[in-house]
């Protein structure tokens, strides 16, 4: 008997809270306007960690930290300290906000939080590396570089191709007699000066190569103290082709240690 009176008692404590004003009544508008808002804030939270899971990933192939782990410990050192922290740390800030977006949907909040944390995580780097395999932020780079990208082009000036201390990544355009000069992604031109120190070097580097070199910059010159061939990535660095090119071997007196 007491079961059967549970739901008019329910209805009728409900009634009378409402009549105290404890609960407020909301209209229907009101909930399709807070989904709304709710999917806007999701669509937006994707779009932006995508965007920038794909441009850290860009930014490291684009600049060469890719290839530092190459030099082992030191080339980790440089690494671990060259990474866009700031950007990585934005990244896990719109993870934790995504997060807290997506416990609206009942969907998700009924599931173990680690389990939607996961998911997010797992989405927003396999969407980041998708992203990263057309030519969206290197078609944007080339523009902001071209002063073609008035708002965003001082962005990926300055942090699509990040500099490494004391680690330097180029395609080599040029044999010297101390070396050989090569073009950055900043398109800077150094010059690389090899000597009895410098260690690893390929004695067939070619016009076109691609270098990743560890050593201290002394006014405009670079003093190499470890040389590696790398092999480029998909869409950066693309280095010229020419049916006759010089290699280092060709200049035995200059590059090849003692």
């Amino acid at each position: 008997m007491n079961k059967e009176n549970e739901p008019q008692n329910l209805s009728d404590s409900i009634a009378s809270k409402i009549k105290r004003g404890q609960i407020k009544m909301r209209p229907k508008a009101y909930f399709i306007a807070k989904l709304a808002i709710l999917l806007i804030g999701m669509s937006i939270l994707t779009v932006v960690t995508l965007f920038l899971v794909s441009f850290i990933l860009f930014s490291i192939r684009q600049s060469g930290l890719l290839f530092l782990p190459n030099f082992g410990f030191p080339g980790m050192k440089i690494l671990i300290l060259s990474l866009p922290w700031l950007l990585i740390l934005g990244v896990i800030a719109l993870v934790i906000t995504s997060e807290v977006f997506a416990k609206h949907f009942s969907f998700v909040y009924r599931q173990p939080m680690l389990y939607s944390f996961l998911a997010i995580i797992i989405f927003a780097i396999l969407g980041g590396v998708a992203l990263d395999f057309t030519p969206f932020h290197a078609n944007l780079l080339t523009s902001a570089r071209n002063g073609k990208l008035p708002i965003a082009g001082p962005f990926y000036r300055e942090m699509g191709s990040p500099k490494m201390k004391n680690a330097f990544y180029g395609s080599i355009f040029e044999i010297t007699n101390s070396g050989f000069k090569i073009n950055t992604p900043q398109s800077d031109e150094l010059n690389i000066v090899v000597g009895p120190k410098t260690k690893n070097m390929d004695s067939d580097l070619e016009v076109g190569d691609s270098v990743l070199i560890l050593g201290k910059k002394i006014n405009l010159d670079i003093e190499a103290s470890d040389i590696k061939k790398v092999e480029e990535t998909h869409g950066f660095l693309p280095g010229p082709k020419f049916p006759n090119r010089p290699t280092i071997k060709d200049f035995p007196g200059s590059l090849r240690r003692p």
